[in-house]
């Protein structure tokens, strides 16, 4: 279960990297800001870490992004330090989850882990400016609307890949299945719930949301690695 969880993690953390890399690059933050974003690069590297321990290619990703923070500052500051270690960190990130989507024994499973950079890295990543106080609100609506698509596009995958299966293979993981699509509507409504109230995002709303995300992207593995059967029947 825990190597099924990390496995989650690589595509998660290079949406969020891209995303918090467009915000320090391009963003229009006030020094104050920009040192508390800085700040919310600890948890990448430390999850990075974590990442290691399945693949020690990750360390690479997780020593450039270490080692960017500790050329920043996290207090008040207008200097974006040496962008060219965060670049290399997006790179390698990069490269990595393409290899997870090169390694994935069908197209709508390569699909489905490209799609959870936006799933899984589009909540972290506003959890993380949250966090940080951010001040940039077109994300705050942005990214729950790419959530949306993403979902769909999930669901898309899913169907998909159950036209691959074998019917015996596919009753066998018909509950989690649906389960898994009741969690991912469950926490898109509740990712977005703030875009129909005049309640501000808070950090519980989208913790609870990524959690869901987590788990329902643990729910359907058993659905994309299921072996092709068809052909043996």
């Amino acid at each position: 279960m825990i190597q099924q969880l990390l496995a989650t993690f690589a595509p998660m953390l290079l949406g969020a990297q891209l995303i918090l890399t467009m915000v320090l690059v391009k963003g229009e933050i006030c020094p104050g800001q920009r040192g508390r974003v800085h700040k919310m690069l600890t948890p990448l590297v430390v999850l990075w870490l974590a990442v290691a321990s399945l693949k020690i290619e990750a360390f690479m990703i997780a020593a450039a992004l270490g080692y960017f923070y500790s050329q920043v500052q996290t207090g008040k500051t207008r200097e974006k330090g040496p962008l060219w270690l965060l670049y290399l960190a997006n790179g390698l990130a990069f490269a990595y989850v393409g290899i997870m989507v090169g390694e994935q024994t069908s197209i709508a499973s390569g699909a489905n882990i490209a799609i959870q950079v936006l799933l899984l890295g589009g909540c972290f990543a506003q959890l993380l400016l949250v966090v940080a106080r951010s001040r940039l609100q077109a994300f705050q609506r942005i990214l729950p609307v790419i959530g949306v698509l993403a979902a769909m596009l999930t669901a898309i995958t899913l169907v998909v890949q159950a036209y691959s299966l074998s019917e015996e293979a596919l009753l066998a993981i018909s509950v989690p299945t649906i389960l898994g699509m009741i969690l991912l509507i469950s926490a898109v409504v509740v990712w977005c719930f703030h875009l129909f109230t005049t309640k501000a995002v808070n950090k519980g709303q989208l913790g609870f949301a990524l959690v869901i995300l987590l788990i329902v992207t643990v729910v359907n593995q058993p659905m994309f690695h299921q072996v092709f059967s068809l052909a043996a029947f």
